[in-house]
């Protein structure tokens, strides 16, 4: 099985994917960038492939996070795009006319090489949140590099009908997703990191753009929607995802020379309260994260109850959204306390309470969760000082002539 990367999406501005097979999962899109994101379920499929072929017992940690693996590796497309002016030469490589100092032939080995070593980063510094989102990146853009359309400067060729073949090849994919065998550990064997990531790219790169002619042959000159060579092409480029997935990951784990943390036995959720701006004659917004016991971010299922009323929370508009949320509060008096809670399946769930009062004015509370052991601490230092404060003002008395010793 050739070595190689993924691929699922649109080049540059036009950025549709190709829902390289099963794994890829993509999602069409239309100039100048895809509107939605990428199916979480067919990322989940890659992300869980990819984590198959992994050694213990880093298999077992990114198997717990498929989920949120498959999550992170949409946002290229979607908040990456969106908010990043460079994200786009990210994603293609345009080998006819590539120049690795012209941003506008793409840059998706440089993106490649620089991820790895943020991977890399964050692992050795046990932020495990990073490592989540640059590894969904790697995923993403190793997508983009096993399919064929993002290695050229035609990536989206018409058909004699005047239709695009990036979007037809797309959905004749998913048509035939059933005839695909995926590619096992069983099948790889031990995984090796890979020596020159850019180079690696590169080669992966070449190996994509040499079935182009092919698929055009299929697609444009014989006007088939699909053929039995097709099926190969796919099926080679999306095990060549898989395993291109996998080696990348396991390049910055070797590289970070660490070992992942060990997985809880029972999962907790935790409220973390960023901020409260509450205000009597207009809506107040109260932002908080949700975490789990590892301290990564996640998605829930967060509401806000307060005087017999519930309010749900809202993902964040920030990069990256990840177990961000906001909670809209309507204008008005609030007497009882804030209950804040966070579900998730499979999860204990966590409950806040925020005693508010009376809120009159605009007001922003910053409230942050402190450890028992530091409110303890916190604790001791405070009586002290208040102790070292009321015997430096305590009266103090002479003692009278008579009263001393002669």
């Amino acid at each position: 099985m050739p070595e190689g990367s993924v691929g699922i999406v649109s080049r540059a501005e036009t950025s549709v994917r190709l829902l390289l097979v099963a794994l890829c999962i993509c999602q069409i899109g239309i100039l100048p960038y895809p509107a939605a994101a990428w199916s979480i379920d067919a990322h989940l499929t890659i992300a869980n492939a990819a984590t198959g072929l992994l050694p213990s017992p880093w298999r077992q940690f990114f198997a717990y996070y498929a989920g949120l693996l498959a999550e992170t590796a949409t946002y290229p497309d979607t908040y990456y795009r969106e908010s990043d002016p460079n994200e786009s030469p990210r994603h293609n490589i345009d080998l006819e006319i590539w120049n690795p100092n012209d941003p506008s032939t793409g840059i998706l080995p440089q993106a490649v090489e620089e991820f790895t070593g943020e991977m890399e980063s964050a692992i050795r510094a046990k932020d495990w949140n990073s490592m989540f989102l640059d590894a969904g990146r790697l995923c993403h853009y190793m997508a983009d590099v096993t399919q064929p359309y993002h290695t050229t400067v035609n990536y989206d060729p018409q058909t004699r009908n005047g239709v695009g073949v990036h979007q037809l090849f797309e959905s004749s994919s998913a048509a035939h997703l059933s005839e695909f065998k995926l590619v096992s550990s069983a099948d790889v064997g031990l995984i090796e990191p890979i020596s020159n990531v850019t180079a690696f790219v590169l080669e992966t790169a070449i190996q994509s753009h040499s079935f182009l002619s092919s698929i055009n042959r299929t697609l444009i000159d014989e006007g088939l929607e699909w053929s039995p060579e097709l099926t190969k092409i796919v099926e080679n480029r999306t095990n060549t995802a898989i395993i291109a997935t996998a080696r990348i990951w396991y390049t910055a784990i070797v590289r970070s020379n660490s070992m992942p943390p060990e997985l809880p036995k029972v999962n907790e959720l935790s409220i973390a309260i960023d901020s409260v701006a509450l205000n009597s004659a207009s809506y107040g917004v109260i932002r908080l994260h949700v975490i789990d016991s590892l301290g990564v971010k996640t998605r829930a299922d967060v509401s806000l109850s307060v005087d017999g009323s519930t309010f749900r929370g809202q993902v964040a508009n920030v990069v990256p959204p990840v177990g961000e949320y906001v909670i809209a509060v309507p204008s008005g008096t609030y007497n009882a306390d804030f209950v804040f809670t966070a579900q998730k399946e499979g999860y204990r769930p966590a409950v806040v309470t925020l005693p508010m009062g009376t809120p009159t004015t605009s007001t922003t509370i910053a409230v942050v969760n402190v450890p028992f052991p530091t409110v303890v601490a916190l604790a001791v230092m405070v009586a002290a000082l208040v102790a070292l404060i009321w015997y430096r003002r305590r009266p103090s008395y002479s003692v009278p002539d008579d009263l001393t010793d002669s």
